[in-house]
Formats: C-alpha cells, sequence, structure tokens
C-alpha cells in the first residue's frame, strides 16, 4: 500500500490543483483603484469590489472564484466632490474616496435594462424578490417545519438534524431574482497557493471581496457569468441519468448479537444478487446499486473492510459488472458537529494509515476485564431511582431482570418501554491493581449517569455518532473487594439501554479518534488513495458522501464544499473518467462537483411537493444533479399512492434514486416493488423503462447544462421572465426546453396545471391544449401530468436493462403535433474525457408543418466522432397527430409500412438502417 501511495501522491496534488491553478494571475486595463479599494468590472454587468486595510488586493483564484482572466471591459472613471464614479456599458459604480470598508453610506450601484426602470444596489440590501437558494440539505425535515404558503421558496423552520443537533441554516440568496441582481461574498475563501499547490486561509484581519452580477430579468446571462466566475458544471457519466437502488441501510458491528441473528445474517451478498436479479426479471431496468453503511465493518466506528455480509467483494463486483450495474457506496468522511471515527482501529488499514500520519499504534491495556456480562434492569417509570439510591451500594437488587449489554431494553423484553432505566452489577477486582483504571462504555442509549460504589462519577460525554465514552474509576473502587457499578440510562433513538460494546475496565485511555482534515493536503491524500482508491480499483464507480460538514478545519472554508472536491477530483484522476459523487451542498462553486444528496426526508404529501419546488429552482444556483430519496427516507411502507406518485416525480427528476431507512434485515427494502404486489412492480416498470428510455433526451440536456449553463429543470419564470403567471407555479417545471412536468401532490389524484402559452400535447395521452390558461383534472395512480410543446422532437432509445445496455443504433424520435420545433441530439462515449477535446457527434432535427398542411421531419447527417459510435442506425417516428396521417414518404419515396394506433392517435413509422453520415427526411400530410 505504501508504494501505491506515493506513486499516487503526485496524482492527488495533480487532481486538486488543476482547477484552481490553470488560471494564471493576470492584470486588466479594467481595473479602477482608489486607495485600499479595487474595483475590478470583469464584464459590463459583474464587477468586483475589494477592500484591503492593507492595500495589499487578491490576484489568485481562491477555493471558490476561479477565473482572473477576463477581456478588458471600457470602464472610464472620473473623481469628482469626493466620489469615484466608474461606468460601464450597463452599470454605474459610486464610491465615496477614502471613506473605509464599504458601507450602505459609501458605496452604490445603478444600472438599466431594456428600458425598464433603474435598478440600485447598496452593501447589505435585503433582496425580498429574490427566487431562491438551496440549503446544505433537507435532513429531517417533515411537514411540520416546511414553509407555509410562500410557494415554498423559503427554507425549512426549526429544522434540527438528528443526533447531530445542529440546526439547518436557511438557503443564502439564489442567483436569479426578479430585483435584477445577485452578490457573492467571498471575502473570507481560502486562496490558491502556487507554492503548496494547496489553498491557504487569508490573513486576518478580513477585508471585502464581493462580487455583484446585475441584469435585470436576463437570468441566462447571469448563469453564465457565474459559470465563467466560480466553474461550469462538468458533463456527468451517461449511466448516472439511469435508476439507482439503494440497500444495506443499517450498521455492520462484528461481535454483536445482532451479527449473529439468522435473519441480520441472511441479508448479504446473495440476499442483494437475488433482489436484484428479480429486478432484472421483472423487466425493470436500473444502473447503479448503493450500498449504505452495512458494506462495511465496524459501522460509525469507521471502517474499509467488507463486512461479512459480503464475503466474496471480488466476485460480488464482477457479478454487477456482468449484468451493467454500476456500484456506488456510502462514506463518512466527518459529520458536523460530531466526533464522528473515520476509521476504526481494527480496520485492516488502520496501522499503515497511522504511520503515514505520522500517529503510533496505540498502547494494549495489560489489564482487560470484560464487564459485558451479569448486569441487571429495572425500569424506572417515575424517576424516583435517583432520590430512592437505587445506585447506593448494597442496595438490593434482587428483583431485578437479568440483561445484556449489546441490545437494547427494548428487545430484551420491554418493547413498549421508553423512559428511564437502570443497569446495575458487581465487579471483584484484584488485589494489586494498575495505575490508571477506566470503564468503557461502547454505546449507551442517549445520556447516563455512573455510580461506582454509590459515588457518582464523571465520564466523557461526545455527540452522535461517536459512541465510546469512558471514566476514571480508579478513585472509586476498592482493590481485592467486591465493586458496585450502577447506571441511569435515558433512552435514545435507536432504544434505551447499554447497546454495544465494549463495556470493560482497562488500564489505558481509549486512543484518539482517527480523523482527517481533508483541508490538508497530506492527509486527505492518505485518506483517498489509502482507503479509497483500493475500492476503486477494484470496480466501485462513485461514492455517496453522506456527511462532509465537520471533514476540514481551514478558517472561512465550506467544508462540504471542499469534502466534494477531494472525492470528485481523486475520483477523476485515479480512474481518468468522469467523476460523480452524491454529497451535501456546499455553497458556492459547488457545481463543479455534481451532485447533490438533499438528506432524510420524512415520507409524506407536503415533502414531496417541497422536493419538487427545490428540485426545480436548484438552476438557480447553477446545480442541476439534484437526488432525493425517493418515495422518502422515515416512514418505512408508506400508502401506495404516495410511493407511486414520488415515483413519478422521480422519473422526471435530475437523479431517480430509490432509498428509505428501512430497518434492514427484519422487513427487507420497502422501496421494493413487490412490497406493493403487482401493482407496484407494473408501476415501477413503466417509469423505469420510460426514464431509460428518455435517456438521449436527458442526456442532450446535460451537454447544454456543460456548455451554457442550462439546468435540465428549470422553473418556469427562466424561460417566462416577464410572465407574472411563471412566477405562480413552483410545482411546476420545464424538463429541458420541451416538456413541462407537473406532478400529482395530494392523494386524489387532482391536479391543476397552469400551462404557458402557445399550443401544448399531453405527452402521455396525445390530447391537445392551447396554453395561457390554467385547468384542473383527475389522474390516476399509474398517470402523471406531462406535457410537450407542440412541435417538439424528443429522442428516446429502445427499452433496455440499463441506459448503456444497446447501441444507440435505433433512434426513436417523438414529433408533436404542428408548428416548428428544433433539435440537436448530443452523444459521446458516456464515460470518458474525451469530449473536452472535442470527440462528441451531434445531429441536428427540425420539423415543421408547412403552409399546405404537409409534416417534414428532416434529419441531418451527424457530425462529429466518438469511440464506440454506431456507423449506422435506423430511425423510429412516432408521430403524434390529431388525426391518422393520408401518406407518409421518406427522402420522397412513399412508405407503405407503417402503422396507426387509433386510441393513442400515433402513427409509427420504421425506416431502414442507414449511415450515420447520410440525412433523411419523412414527410406526411
Amino acid at each position: 500500500m505504501k508504494v501505491f501511495r506515493s506513486i499516487l501522491l503526485f496524482a492527488l496534488v495533480g487532481f486538486v490543483s488543476a482547477p484552481l491553478a490553470s488560471y494564471a494571475q493576470t492584470q486588466s486595463t479594467s481595473i479602477v483603484i482608489a486607495g485600499d479599494a479595487r474595483f475590478e468590472f470583469l464584464t459590463p454587468s459583474l464587477v468586483r469590489m475589494e477592500y484591503a486595510s492593507s492595500g495589499r488586493f487578491a490576484d489568485v483564484p481562491s477555493a471558490v472564484v476561479l477565473k482572473r482572466d477576463w477581456p478588458a471591459v471600457n470602464a472610464p472613471s472620473s473623481r469628482a466632490n469626493g466620489w469615484l464614479v466608474v461606468h460601464t456599458a450597463d452599470m454605474t459604480l459610486r464610491y465615496r474616496l477614502n471613506s473605509g470598508p464599504f458601507t450602505a453610506d459609501n458605496l452604490q450601484v445603478t444600472w438599466t435594462r431594456q428600458g425598464n426602470a433603474p435598478h440600485t444596489w447598496h452593501p447589505g440590501q435585503v433582496d425580498t424578490q429574490n427566487l431562491g437558494g438551496l440549503t446544505y440539505s433537507l435532513d429531517h425535515v417533515s411537514g411540520t417545519n416546511l414553509p407555509k404558503g410562500k410557494q415554498d421558496l423559503e427554507s425549512p423552520v426549526n429544522d434540527i438534524i438528528p443526533g447531530i443537533e445542529i440546526p439547518l441554516q436557511p438557503a443564502q440568496p439564489g442567483l436569479l431574482s426578479r430585483s435584477g441582481y445577485a452578490f457573492i461574498d467571498d471575502s473570507q475563501t481560502p486562496l490558491w497557493d502556487a507554492k503548496m499547490q494547496w489553498i491557504t486561509p487569508r490573513d486576518k484581519p478580513y477585508g471585502q471581496d464581493w462580487y455583484l452580477f446585475t441584469y435585470d430579468h436576463d437570468y441566462q446571462h447571469v448563469l453564465q457569468e457565474y459559470a465563467q466566475l466560480c466553474g461550469g458544471i462538468p458533463m456527468i457519466p451517461r449511466y448516472v441519468l439511469g435508476n439507482w437502488v439503494t440497500d444495506f441501510n443499517f450498521e455492520y458491528f462484528p461481535n454483536t448479537a445482532d451479527a449473529h441473528d439468522p435473519q441480520f445474517e441472511h441479508y448479504n451478498q446473495q440476499y442483494l444478487e437475488d433482489e436484484l436479479s428479480r429486478l432484472r426479471e421483472n423487466h425493470i431496468p436500473f444502473d447503479t446499486l448503493v450500498l449504505d453503511f452495512a458494506w462495511h465493518n465496524y459501522g460509525w466506528q469507521g471502517g474499509y473492510d467488507w463486512s461479512p455480509l459480503i464475503p466474496q467483494p471480488t466476485q460480488f463486483l464482477a457479478w454487477l459488472h456482468e449484468r451493467g450495474i454500476k456500484l456506488s457506496l456510502n462514506d463518512h468522511p466527518g459529520y458536523a458537529g460530531t466526533q464522528e471515527e473515520i476509521l476504526s482501529y481494527d480496520d485492516s488499514h488502520a496501522p499503515e494509515v497511522l504511520k503515514a500520519l505520522g500517529r503510533p499504534l496505540p498502547p494494549k491495556p495489560s489489564f482487560d476485564l470484560d464487564l459485558s456480562a451479569q448486569w441487571r434492569f429495572a425500569t424506572d417509570p417515575r424517576d424516583q431511582g435517583v432520590r430512592e439510591q437505587w445506585f447506593a451500594a448494597g442496595y438490593d437488587d434482587h428483583a431485578w431482570k437479568p440483561i445484556h449489554t449489546d441490545q437494547s431494553w427494548q428487545k430484551q423484553g420491554y418493547p413498549d418501554y421508553s423512559g428511564v432505566g437502570w443497569y446495575r452489577t458487581a465487579v471483584s477486582l484484584p488485589a494489586t491493581l494498575p495505575d490508571t483504571l477506566y470503564l468503557y462504555f461502547g454505546e449507551v442509549g442517549q445520556t447516563y449517569r455512573l455510580f461506582v460504589n454509590g459515588k457518582e462519577v464523571d465520564h466523557t460525554h461526545v455527540p452522535w455518532p461517536q459512541r465510546l465514552t469512558y471514566a476514571d474509576i480508579k478513585p472509586y473502587v476498592h482493590a481485592g473487594q467486591r465493586n458496585e457499578i450502577a447506571l441511569r440510562v435515558v433512552p435514545g433513538e435507536q432504544g434505551g439501554g447499554i447497546l454495544r460494546g465494549p463495556v470493560a475496565i482497562r488500564n489505558v485511555k481509549p486512543p484518539e479518534r482517527i480523523y482527517f482534515d481533508l483541508a490538508d493536503k497530506q492527509q486527505a491524500d492518505i485518506f483517498m488513495h489509502d482507503l479509497h482508491g483500493p475500492l476503486m480499483q477494484a470496480g466501485v464507480s462513485t461514492w455517496w458522501v453522506d456527511g462532509g460538514g465537520g471533514a476540514t478545519n481551514m478558517p472561512g472554508l465550506n467544508p462540504q464544499f471542499w469534502t466534494n472536491k477531494v472525492f470528485y477530483d481523486f475520483s477523476q484522476q485515479l480512474t481518468g473518467q468522469r467523476a460523480f459523487i452524491l454529497g451535501r451542498y456546499g455553497d458556492w462553486g459547488s457545481e463543479r462537483y455534481p451532485g447533490f444528496f438533499t438528506g432524510d426526508t420524512y415520507s409524506e404529501w407536503p415533502v414531496l411537493a417541497y422536493e419538487v419546488a427545490f428540485t426545480a429552482r436548484g438552476g438557480n444556483v447553477l446545480v442541476p444533479y439534484i437526488s432525493h430519496d425517493i418515495a422518502g427516507f422515515h416512514g418505512a411502507k408508506i400508502d401506495f399512492d404516495l410511493y407511486a406518485r414520488w415515483i413519478e416525480f422521480g422519473a422526471f427528476s435530475p437523479i431517480l434514486r430509490m432509498h428509505s431507512a428501512h430497518a434492514n434485515p427484519r422487513e427487507g427494502n420497502v422501496r421494493m416493488p413487490w412490497v406493493y404486489g403487482n401493482q407496484g412492480i407494473a408501476l415501477m416498470r413503466k417509469y423505469f423503462i420510460l426514464r431509460t428510455q428518455l435517456i438521449p433526451y436527458i442526456y442532450t440536456y446535460t451537454w447544454l447544462a456543460h456548455t451554457q449553463s442550462v439546468p435540465l429543470l428549470q422553473p418556469l419564470y427562466l424561460q417566462y421572465p416577464e410572465l407574472a403567471e411563471a412566477y405562480q407555479h413552483s410545482h411546476e417545471y420545464f424538463f429541458g426546453d420541451e416538456m413541462l412536468v407537473a406532478p400529482v401532490l395530494e392523494a386524489s389524484g387532482n391536479r391543476m396545471v397552469y400551462l404557458p402559452p402557445g399550443a401544448w400535447v399531453d405527452f402521455f395521452s396525445g390530447k391537445h391544449y392551447d396554453g395561457g390558461r390554467s385547468f384542473t383534472a383527475h389522474y390516476d395512480v399509474d398517470q402523471t401530468p406531462v406535457f410537450v410543446r407542440e412541435g417538439s422532437i424528443i429522442p428516446e432509445q429502445e427499452p433496455s436493462d440499463y441506459s448503456d445496455a444497446k447501441p444507440l443504433d435505433t433512434l426513436i424520435l417523438n414529433v408533436y403535433g404542428g408548428g416548428k420545433g428544433h433539435f440537436d441530439l448530443y452523444e459521446d462515449d458516456g464515460l470518458s474525457l474525451d469530449y473536452e477535446k472535442g470527440s462528441y457527434a451531434v445531429t441536428p432535427m427540425n420539423y415543421e408543418t408547412r403552409p399546405d398542411g404537409s409534416h417534414v421531419l428532416t434529419v441531418a447527417a451527424t457530425k462529429g466522432t466518438y469511440k464506440h459510435q454506431p456507423a449506422a442506425r435506423s430511425y423510429v417516428i412516432e408521430i403524434h397527430a390529431l388525426g391518422k396521417p393520408q401518406s407518409v414518404s421518406a427522402n420522397g419515396q412513399p412508405v407503405t409500412q407503417w402503422s396507426w394506433d387509433d386510441k393513442d392517435a400515433v402513427a409509427t413509422v420504421t425506416l431502414p438502417k442507414q449511415s450515420i453520415r447520410d440525412g433523411v427526411s419523412v414527410t406526411w400530410r
């Protein structure tokens, strides 16, 4: 392993430095300096404003802001009456000379667009018309803490992430606002050190380093400027757009009662293979299996060894690979507010990692007395134990019941008891004791009080999920005598009692946890190369970065943002292919490291509705790849209506990933369709197949997100910024430019839908609608409202077991109604970085309805090449028409072999395979 890590040390430096160091320090004629203030006009509508009391300004990239080399902007300035005034074609900036740091009294920016009223901005201004940003996560969100009556644009309120006990902070304003401006404060973000090839904290006291975007309602403009400033959206692997399934949502601790339970042992590698095979047998396509915590040993104590539930990981990875299934693993690099242990001392990697970190192996105890047996238990529903001194030496506990220390008392005969509980035991110690004695408790319900021989003893307190606590008991015990130990225990979310070992008396303190500060270059290198590199080389495709808000310790650095970067960049560097992770939101710059996992929500109708609006506004901060736990996390088996509506939304989401808090192995994966019988299987099959077929359409929008900063999901106002109605329907969104989605959000199946101006076609039924109005309709449980603009072209691929199971040598082209439409189909190999070198293909398509009533679809010759590109393909034209065509021709020749489905009003024309370099024109009338 040492050789492997040393070989890749240079690679880590390279992968972390490349996105920052590639932007050279340059000077611009657009800079105006006034004493300790500097104003740099990056574009006519984007200004950087710096104040540094030292007069030293930052000319290198920061962790967030990458681009420092901008074309010159004509920005003439003047100084009169104590003011600096600078003009560009789009804005005017005024600053009172020699007035110190920027305030509302000394700095003002004004701008006007398209003849509208002037806009004004000053420091501290509250933007009441901002259209919303994103929160760090939606962990623990339920209907009780969702905003009421505000179109779901506000952040959840009073949401405390359980265990961590950290309030979920409200979202910062996004980039899009009806006020016509966006503001970014980069004042404290670490800067890039070219010599170190790493980030370094800014000097204190911090100055001001601000960016102001001005744009009126040209929302696309500000998204593109932001992408230039902070980095754009990379291309993601194509398979990511396929369907995901999560399992193994429980912990594995060796040598516990759970680990040896037959049910627990049964939920293993073979069970997973059988479960995935069942999906395949039911023709439910999926691409990615995500394994939650039980894939590795030692639960929250941290481990990178496979748990015994996967006894043959090499064979398991090969089995998945043979079936086109990618594997993603859950990892915990550090929760904020906790002392989470990242690597257990019992893990096989621990000795080498400790050596690399310059830390010694912990000393082994010479005195080790196991106390896991012979405890007795009593409930204390009236909490009278302290008053009656149940802890006293000699207290008569003969009526108390025996209990084990590796399971909650709820599992040991007290299933409905949730009050205070008491434990007692007696320990005989030898006549000669070591100099130090520490009592260990591996996990105790929530809080506890410890008594030894009738006296209360202080013990350590650590936040969840680090569970090992200890107490110095040497002053309280008697050598060569019987010693009595008592605990008063308050139960926690996982139950009550002593839940897990070790429970022992030892003569050494527990060692300090193994933790990594990922803002430290050496530690980031060890963490990724020694622990993650071998797993990725074995075939792991992506990482689910669960947490990360506590994984760095550098002032001014968003820890989740940097954690995401370390995982993402290392994955790409190691494989030489596109990376993808699932991590929580890390604020500005997060678009560079897709995607965004929103966390553990409750399975409730209001939560589903909130997720719809939340996902649509993700594009407001240029974060297009948002992944929810489809069907919610908390909730076990939920009503089928809610389950179905969540899947339907998922099919038209950036990422379709099933997940829940199922209590494996006792109830199994409650998000599997057979939980709902044939009805569930049919519904999942329908929408998982549809999702897989739509990937050519969706994948084209990943290219547009990368090149044009166009998110896949778009709020209505992104396309209709001047239309008042577009701001009133936050639970509808465009899925690409051509499709409008309005998920059903209540059990009745009724849905009020607003259609923007124009003509629309129901994606499923073919019914035609006039836009610019609202209507209400009922949708059966397996139906969902999706509409397509008339004239649109929607490309699809054939049904398959997973997204890339077949080459795209048959392309299904859906054409809707009359009018005009255009679509540029984007293709590449779906995995490599060759697209950066121009290795991709585009196939232009045009559709028009001519004055004589005929309709023409023209597919132009494909331009461009890429690895594994099909040389020829056939086209299946699905014509969604008002009536049966009278005739169909291709390239001027009559086509006789075509069909008409009167029920769905669809004509199907299948053309023979031809070279992709030859165009084809299909006409019908």
